[in-house]
């Protein structure tokens, strides 16, 4: 898509195709009355690598509402809104902005826009004053680059000493995304508390400046609150089972759930996993036959609890690998040609090269102690593609290599 045609087009009406005035006169008096820290709870995160899928997810101290702009290179800025049948946000949480398709490969700016809100009465909604966001640039994908790198964190459970150097790590890689696959939590208690948990915990700036591909763990469907998660991520129909494409690797991204069955007592008779997995079977019978899937030269799958592990004894009440889901899912993705499982969950770092009996390698992350906590790095041209695991500390542990 060329630049006209989005300015045109993409964000779908003139009322979003430029700023009016009063916008840019409320932006600046923003800047004069009110620091950004006082009501933006940390940085935003970009969800969803494909650029026709983006997702940019602040998190609010307070009632709020808001809107997003976005520009892409030197164009100048136009507004998005999070309408959803006739009403602008209001939450005291978190904003949301799904974007409008985008062109791939381009460079995004954005900033976030919101302002407090006292809703008093149906007819008493008194609006503070707005604060504005620093601005911030996202590289977008793209799927026939010749080359890309990405990154890998898992099981993270809230560890900030772990985040921490996770962080640094990935800033000094600049990567082209970085998929975060599962566990990021340890439970979900209290909506209040979910924008530190997956979105800038401990203030990080987590995937502002590259977008975030994230992967559901089996203690993120854990809590109460868990419920709420879709309002603090961004994926295609707030599923999280999706596919995308960087360059030269597709990725299927698909969701484990539970390491327990759906009839075990500790769910209390509110899981059902697997209904959910027979969804993504299907899902994944078609998305696999599809062009950008099928030609690209290589093909992971990236899914929280591993589909193998070293030792397959059975354990009823803990699953150190998820049976059900190899059963209900292998068939297609040997058949697909996916050439690798990437995993988390059992803290333990592993490779498990393919055999006759595992027809698909798997690599498995470590963690979340800091002295167990892997960062995994990807690199692949059209030719190659090299995954190196490492110890936070930099010593490596694993090197698996595909050719084309």
């Amino acid at each position: 898509m060329q630049r006209r045609t989005f300015l045109k087009s993409g964000l779908c009406a003139g009322a979003t195709a430029t700023l009016v005035a009063h916008t840019s006169a409320l932006r600046d008096a923003a800047a004069d009355s009110a620091s950004h820290e006082s009501l933006l709870a940390g940085s935003p995160v970009v969800f969803g690598p494909d650029s026709a899928a983006l997702t940019v997810v602040q998190g609010v101290r307070g009632a709020a509402t808001g809107f997003l702009e976005l520009a892409l290179g030197d164009e100048p800025f136009q507004r998005v809104d999070a309408e959803t049948a006739g009403l602008l946000p209001y939450d005291p949480h978190v904003l949301k902005f799904r974007l409008p398709p985008l062109p791939a490969g381009q460079t995004l700016r954005y900033r976030i826009v919101a302002r407090p809100i006292d809703f008093q009465t149906a007819y008493k909604i008194l609006p503070g004053e707005p604060v504005t966001s620093e601005t911030y640039a996202c590289r977008l994908l793209d799927p026939s680059a010749d080359e890309t790198q990405f990154v890998v964190w898992n099981d993270t459970h809230e560890n900030q000493t772990t985040l921490d150097m996770l962080e640094r790590a990935t800033a000094a890689l600049e990567p082209d995304f970085l998929l975060w696959n599962g566990d990021q939590t340890n439970d979900i208690y209290d909506v209040s508390k979910l924008s530190a948990q997956v979105l800038s915990p401990g203030g990080l700036t987590i995937a502002a400046r590259w977008p975030l591909a994230y992967a559901r763990g089996n203690h993120d469907v854990r809590g109460p609150a868990a419920r709420h998660l879709p309002e603090f991520t961004g994926t295609p129909d707030d599923r999280f089972y999706y596919g995308f494409r960087s360059g030269p690797v597709a990725v299927l991204v698909l969701d484990t759930g539970e390491d327990k069955p759906d009839d075990h007592p500790v769910f209390g008779g509110l899981a059902a996993f697997e209904t959910m997995r027979r969804r993504q079977r299907e899902w994944l019978a078609r998305v696999v036959r599809q062009a950008w899937f099928r030609e690209a030269p290589f093909r992971l799958l990236f899914c929280h609890i591993p589909l193998w592990w070293i030792d397959e004894v059975s354990d009823p009440g803990h699953w150190r690998f998820s049976k059900v889901c190899r059963e209900a899912w292998l068939p297609q993705l040997v058949e697909a040609g996916v050439q690798l499982v990437i995993s988390g969950h059992t803290h333990e770092h592993a490779w498990m090269p393919p055999t006759a009996e595992r027809p698909i390698g798997q690599l498995i992350g470590g963690g979340p102690k800091p002295q167990h906590a892997t960062i995994l790095e990807g690199t692949a041209t059209r030719h190659k593609l090299q995954l190196v695991m490492k110890k936070l500390d930099g010593a490596e542990l694993h090197r698996v290599t595909f050719e084309a």
